[in-house]
């Protein structure tokens, strides 16, 4: 018995790597032959096709954005910011305040009111000095003279009066992190809004506190902040005492400003240089051979020109397929350190309505190369492949339009390129494409 156990472990020892080769000789041609899409997302797309590579040179304009609509947002920006090229702006927050419920409130005679607080969900701070962990915001809160219109929309330009009734005046030191919250404690003026009274209705609720005017003051030194009216955080809390014939209770009761309620933002404008135009003159336009200004809140935007490129390549190449296409936006030498997160490419169609280009609407193909700024290259790139074929095939360009993409949500802004090689340095807008016919 024991030999024939022995012999069975030498023999099943010895089988083993044999059985062994073929399981091996599976899992390393697995290995080498599925295809996976490890590493796709470095490589430039451009790689991707074998034809032709060509680039198109446009003409571009600076132009002003006089109808951004900001009403029902999820964002908005309070404050301020001075630069030296584009100059001053500031951003002013018109909200009403709400039940939360859609129901009417009431505080009788049991509830005595103790405070009051308007908190803010900031999630990011512009500022001269942005590695500062600490800021020293001057909110300015004050009640508004007249109601805000639940069913009208509200653009940069609109502004409501306001009473002179001042909630709040004062500086609040905040440390910037991912999320900060920023509690103002109104003044007790804001009390009798409530304490002792019946609203019946949330109609009669709203008008009846018209709703707030929310500023950052500049005290010298400009700061905008972005406002997450969306957050949980973003409220105002009331805080009282509930006194019956048991006991006292200490409660909270909140209620909504920001996105559950109407709302807008102001924004104001003050140009210098070249962009001074636009102080008096929101029709005008800036030829853009050197510099092109992208600025937001209302501000300014880049129009391309590719009429004369879509005639003459189309002449030529009449059955020309474009396989890929790249609009590159060079930032320039005069630009401001903290850049916009993206940019983003809009079309004219023959009504002079403006539409996102075709290229966004496919996530796959967009991603990568979606407006964002590109550290390598030193510009800005986003695909507009589809663009550029249908303006081929239509043989008609009515203009393309660069935009920030969140100029509602960030005080971020820029300046690229022209589209003149020589006043450029050789790196003018262009757009780089591979095609083949």
């Amino acid at each position: 018995m024991k030999i024939c156990h022995s012999t069975f472990v030498k023999v099943k020892c010895f089988l083993l790597p044999f059985c062994l080769l073929p399981l091996m000789f599976l899992v390393f041609a697995s290995c080498s032959e599925e295809e996976t899409d490890i590493g796709v997302e470095l490589q430039d797309p451009a790689t991707f096709y074998s034809g032709i590579s060509d680039s198109a040179f446009c003409v571009a304009y600076t132009v002003f954005d006089d109808s951004l609509l900001t009403s029902g947002t999820n964002a908005a920006l309070v404050g301020c910011y001075s630069d030296p090229v584009f100059g001053n702006a500031e951003a002013v927050l018109y909200t009403q305040i709400s039940s939360p419920n859609g129901e009417g409130v009431a505080f009788d005679q049991n509830m005595h009111i103790d405070s009051v607080v308007l908190s803010m969900a900031v999630t990011e701070i512009f500022a001269p000095e942005a590695s500062k962990s600490f800021h020293d915001l001057h909110f300015e809160v004050y009640q508004l003279a007249q109601s805000i219109l639940t069913d009208s929309a509200y653009y940069s330009d609109c502004e409501l009066p306001v009473s002179n009734r001042c909630f709040f005046n004062e500086v609040v030191r905040v440390e910037q992190t991912d999320t900060t919250i920023v509690n103002l404690k109104l003044a007790d003026n804001f009390i009798p809004l409530l304490e002792n009274q019946t609203y019946t209705t949330a109609e009669s609720f709203v008008d009846a506190l018209k709703g707030l005017r929310i500023r950052l003051v500049n005290d010298g030194t400009p700061q905008m902040a972005t406002v997450n009216l969306a957050a949980a955080a973003t409220r105002i809390t009331v805080y009282f005492t509930f006194q019956s014939d048991e006991e006292t209770t200490h409660r909270e009761y909140e209620l909504t400003i920001g996105h559950a309620a109407t709302h807008f933002n102001q924004f104001k404008n003050h140009y210098i240089g070249p962009l001074a135009t636009f102080n008096t003159n929101h029709g005008d336009s800036i030829d853009g051979s050197r510099y092109l200004y992208l600025s937001p809140m209302g501000g300014t935007n880049i129009k391309l020109g590719l009429g004369d490129f879509v005639q003459q390549f189309r002449a030529a190449h009449p059955y020309a397929v474009i396989h890929y296409a790249e609009l590159l936006l060079p930032v320039a030498d005069i630009a401001m350190s903290q850049k916009p997160a993206s940019l983003a490419a809009l079309k004219y169609n023959s009504s002079g309505l403006v539409l996102n280009v075709p290229d966004m609407y496919d996530a796959y193909t967009y991603q990568g190369f979606d407006g964002t700024y590109d550290q390598q290259t030193g510009c800005y790139r986003m695909r507009i492949t589809q663009h550029l074929q249908r303006l081929l095939r239509d043989g008609v360009d009515y203009g393309t339009l660069v935009i920030i993409n969140g100029r509602r949500s960030s005080a971020a802004h820029t300046v690229i390129n022209g589209y003149d090689a020589t006043a450029t340095g050789n790196n003018p807008i262009r757009i780089r494409f591979v095609y083949s016919e």
